[in-house]
This record gives structure tokens, sequence and C-alpha cells, in this order.
């Protein structure tokens, strides 16, 4: 099956995150830029993702869920331009205990569950969730790892694959998810990771 790659590089520690998304070289390594995103560590704020770091092209805005309180804890939705709906994404709660469980729902192509693919690394990575800088030094030590699939077939991860190293790698098996969607997916994912 054909594959894509993408890489999310946070450069940041402290209440600012920063990211810079890269299209993979042919080698493995980031590439071009193309696209870029700022977060404070308040979950609650507005996340957009632009074209570059001169922030002048917006390509996606992540906004918490407005479908009722309770999944406003866990839900978000994202929208191109116009504020056309792209697609939605939250954390399951009652099937993340033992690994953070997400779902990522795109229009036209139904929803696709995304696991922690090891109960060790889940747990670890929780133990380390500590909040704070100390939080956040300790979660650049451990790995992380999340595969989503639609009716059991793959469809995209997302991969921290190394200790004391923020970049994250995507791989894409269904062509036909959205790039947009999925960078943003990615970005609020790292955002709230420690904590879930």
């Amino acid at each position: 099956m054909p594959t894509t790659t993408y890489h999310v590089r946070k450069f940041s520690i402290g209440p600012k995150r920063k990211y810079r998304i890269f299209d993979d070289d042919g080698k493995g390594k980031p590439g071009p830029l193309i696209g870029y995103a700022e977060k404070q560590l308040k979950m609650s704020d507005e996340l957009a993702v632009y074209r570059d770091e001169e922030r002048v092209e917006k390509l996606v805005t992540v906004r918490e869920s407005s479908k009722g309180w309770l999944a406003s804890l866990t839900g978000y939705e994202a929208f191109g331009s116009g504020e056309r709906l792209l697609g939605s994404f939250g954390v399951l709660v009652k099937k993340s205990i033992d690994r953070t469980t997400w779902e990522f729902e795109q229009p036209g192509l139904g929803r696709f569950t995304g696991t922690e693919r090891s109960v060790r690394t889940a747990r670890g990575r929780r133990l380390l969730g500590l909040g704070g800088a100390v939080g956040e030094i300790a979660g650049a030590l451990v790995k992380y790892h999340f595969d989503f699939e639609r009716d059991g077939e793959p469809a995209f991860s997302i991969e921290k694959a190394k200790v004391l190293d923020d970049l994250y790698r995507l791989t894409v098996h269904e062509d036909a998810v959205d790039r947009p969607l999925l960078f943003a997916l990615a970005v609020t994912m790292e955002a709230r990771q420690r904590s879930s």
C-alpha cells in the first residue's frame, strides 16, 4: 500500500508551543516547510495552522466542540476557509483507561479510531505527565505512537519515534484523508498528550 510521510516538530518549551510541519525529503527526514502553528498551553484557546511562519494564509482552525459541555472537554472541530467544516476529533474517555484512544471523523470518509500501540508506553507516559515545565521535560523521555484504523484497515499513524526529540512522523496510508485536518489533529494531540 503506497504511503505518504510528513513530519511535525515542536520547537519550544514553556507557555507557548510552536510547531513546524514538513513534507518528507524522500529519505525519511523533514523536507520543505508546509505548515506552522502556535499554541498556548490552555487548550480552550483556538488553534490555527498556517501555510508558513508568516501566518498570512490559514489552512485550518481548531475549536473546542460546540456539541454540549461534555464534548467540549474532549472534542474539537476543524474548519477550513469560509468556515467549512473539515472534520472533528476527540478523546474517547471510556476507551482510554489503558491506552488513550482518539476518534477522527472526516465527512465522506466516516470515522477512524486511533489507539496507542503500546499499553506499557501509555502507562509510562501518564506517570510522567506531571504538567508544567517538569512534565514537559519528563514527557520528552517517552515515545509516542497512535495507529488510526477504519474497519480494521490502517489509515494513518502519528509517531514520536525517539526520546529527547520532539519530532513526530505522520504516515498516511489512505490518500483521501484531508491533510490540513490531519495536521490539526497531530498538533492538537501533542498539545494535550502530556495529560491524556
